[in-house]
């Protein structure tokens, strides 16, 4: 056996359980034989670094994996001597940052590499500070990259504020809110004014984005939206840093997240990318990108955002507003979560991870009512996916053909890895990735 069976912190059926435990045996043979094959994919390092560290706990054989762990942090370290950090961006998921992430929970439950941990999460500070810094001093146009939780200054701020820094140290956390706090300042736009997160037609990352948005959009999404600094900015409060405008700074885009929410039934709803001609009008089309329940750009993750920001601002009552609106969103029935794929980004594994950590609080049982049904949906639907892929081999040669959650794909986001810690989270309260994903 692989995985050492435990008493799951939330209480499933044996069947649901079983099946879990199934599920996680296979993958984990899948990729040890990958290993001991010498074919193991280098591009999926991380991922299952990150993975096999969360997982440590519950692994039979501790030495190998610690052993192929140690193997995957040499690799990382070669690349980063080698090539230094890609883009010069932080990248929470799959750059400096991400590399932070895992060998950090690497050292955290092996215990081994706290050096080398301490001096990657040292230069993920000093690179994200002077990162912020040029784009301040160069008064640059807003881009979702510089910002956002997946590869900009969010994502970095809010991983690094749990860690003790001196007072030299924290000024580059400083530089980081500084630069957030300016992104919620306002510019004249067309006779109009509005907010500086606003991402011009020119700066849209897809084309097709570029051809909807003339005027560009305000994104609203946690994976490339607003909330991603919301979050952390309110963590970095909570956490005593104190910079001219970050309460104002909060408090605006707070306010601008209740604006724009509006409710379908009992389900909150929020637009994922605005248009400039919906932000003057003060309402959206809800035609823009359909309601999904899912992590990037889905209404359960601004749902967690918000419920999240009250509690690190000691909101009382928001948070209790947005605690039920968290809890309606989870419980709804689960064809209306309008996912289609199992994966972690935009699929049942969001919704999983996000009920667990939720969970996890204050272990209030609305939010873990309907987890079976999640979980069945999710491994069903990756059987269904992988088999397909087993017998299509050449559909992952086909630009026009997306199938998400196979063997094969082990990354985080989009593939296995992400898929498996949902699973796991719904065995062992003591996981981290959450808060790669700011919903922990």
């Amino acid at each position: 056996m692989m995985i050492r069976k435990v008493k799951s912190f939330i209480e499933m059926s044996d069947k649901t359980t079983d099946e879990v435990y199934k599920f996680l045996e296979c993958f984990f043979k899948y990729v040890e034989n990958q290993y001991d094959s010498e074919i193991l994919n280098p591009i999926y390092y991380t991922d299952l670094l990150l993975l096999a560290s969360e997982a440590y706990p519950l692994l039979e054989d501790k030495e190998k994996w610690a052993n192929v762990s140690y193997d995957m942090c040499k690799a990382m370290k070669q690349s980063l001597e080698r090539y230094g950090i890609l883009g010069g961006k932080p990248s929470m998921m799959g750059g400096l940052g991400y590399m932070c992430f895992a060998v950090n929970a690497f050292k955290k439950n092996t215990g081994n590499l706290p050096n080398f941990s301490q001096s990657l999460n040292k230069l993920l500070l000093e690179s994200s500070g002077k990162y912020a810094n040029t784009l301040i001093e160069s008064k640059a146009e807003t881009f979702m990259s510089q910002y956002d939780a997946i590869l900009g200054l969010s994502g970095a701020l809010y991983y690094l504020l749990d860690f003790k820094w001196t007072i030299d140290e924290k000024r580059h956390l400083e530089r980081i809110v500084d630069y957030l706090i300016g992104l919620t300042k306002y510019h004249e736009y067309k006779g109009y004014y509005i907010i500086n997160f606003h991402i011009t037609r020119e700066n849209q990352f897809r084309e097709d984005e570029k051809k909807y948005f003339t005027d560009g959009n305000f994104n609203f999404g946690l994976s490339h939206g607003m909330m991603g600094p919301l979050i952390a900015m309110a963590k970095a409060w909570k956490r005593g840093i104190r910079v001219d405008g970050l309460k104002d700074a909060i408090e605006e885009l707070f306010n601008i997240y209740e604006q724009f929410k509006k409710y379908k039934g009992d389900i909150p709803i929020w637009p994922t990318q605005l248009s400039f001609d919906d932000y003057i009008k003060g309402e959206f089309n809800e035609d823009t990108r359909p309601v999904i329940s899912s992590w990037c750009y889905g209404n359960i993750s601004i749902a967690r955002g918000m419920q999240k920001t009250a509690q690190y601002m000691k909101w009382i009552e928001k948070e209790k507003e947005y605690k039920k609106d968290l809890i309606n969103i989870i419980n709804q029935p689960i064809e209306d979560y309008n996912l289609n794929s199992p994966i972690l980004c935009h699929g049942y594994a969001s919704v999983l991870c996000e009920r667990t950590f939720a969970y996890r609080e204050n272990k209030d049982k609305e939010f873990v009512e309907t987890i079976e049904e999640n979980i069945n949906t999710m491994i069903n639907m990756f059987k269904e996916n992988n088999g397909y892929i087993e017998k299509h081999k050449e559909i992952l040669q086909d630009e026009n053909r997306i199938i998400e959650g196979y063997f094969e794909d082990l990354s985080f986001l989009q593939g296995t890895s992400g898929i498996i810690l949902s699973l796991l989270g719904a065995i062992s309260e003591d996981l981290d990735y959450g808060r790669l994903l700011l919903v922990d």
